[in-house]
């Protein structure tokens, strides 16, 4: 009786709405969802790139060798001719010699890399014993030069051509004589780790044939050098 009693009273409560003005339409109820943090676009990263430029230094031992020839005018002397009573000058004479000897020089080199393929390296390379040359008095000398150094790496180390401009001094018999000189040479390098390379190139450190004395004429000196290359 009690439910019977209900179900009469909700349907007075319904049928008084609906002719009140419509039908009851229960307010729609939102899902529990969590706050979503608003997304934040990324920054990119407007830092300036890496600088490609990389100093280096090392040095190494050589083995050098230098090639003269000498040239010089000697009186031809007087003759006598007794049976006629006259005199006369003989022609002169033209005495050429010369050779080449070696010397161990040491080098030591600074250059930066500019990018992969191309660097500036400036060298001093010194005769450490002096060029002993037959017939001739010992010779030392000492070159400084600035190269350009085109190269290609590759895993494993480089190749590289050196093209360059040098001076070079010469003390031969108490008079020091410097000339300046195109240079060239080439050369190839293995990667120790990343900061250190061995190395090993043969140069043209001379050739511009410059007397040196009044008589001989220092006509060329090229070096074989093997060393080590520090990047730091």
């Amino acid at each position: 009786m009690k439910t019977i009693s209900k179900f009469l009273s909700i349907a007075v409560i319904a049928s008084s709405a609906l002719f009140a003005g419509g039908a009851f339409i229960p307010e729609p109820t939102q899902p529990d969802v969590e706050p979503v943090e608003p997304a934040v676009a990324e920054i990119p990263n407007t830092a300036p790139a890496s600088d490609d430029i990389q100093p280096y230094f090392g040095g190494g031992l050589g083995s050098s060798s230098a090639t003269v020839n000498s040239e010089a005018k000697v009186c031809g002397g007087c003759q006598y001719d007794k049976l006629n009573q006259t005199s006369s000058k003989a022609p002169d004479k033209i005495l050429r010699w010369g050779g080449s000897g070696d010397s161990t020089s040491a080098m030591a080199l600074a250059g930066v890399e500019l990018n992969d393929f191309l660097a500036v390296e400036a060298r001093i390379t010194k005769a450490v014993s002096d060029y002993e040359i037959k017939d001739h008095k010992p010779i030392s000398y000492t070159n400084a030069a600035i190269y350009l150094k085109p190269q290609y790496k590759f895993e494993l180390g480089s190749v590289y051509a050196l093209l360059g401009y040098g001076v070079s001094k010469f003390d031969f018999m108490g008079e020091s004589t410097t000339d300046s000189s195109f240079q060239y040479g080439a050369g190839a390098s293995y990667n120790v780790n990343d900061d250190l390379s061995a190395f090993v190139d043969y140069t043209k450190l001379y050739g511009g044939g410059k007397k040196i004395s009044q008589a001989t004429t220092m006509d060329d000196i090229s070096s074989v050098n093997a060393g080590i290359i520090f990047k730091p």
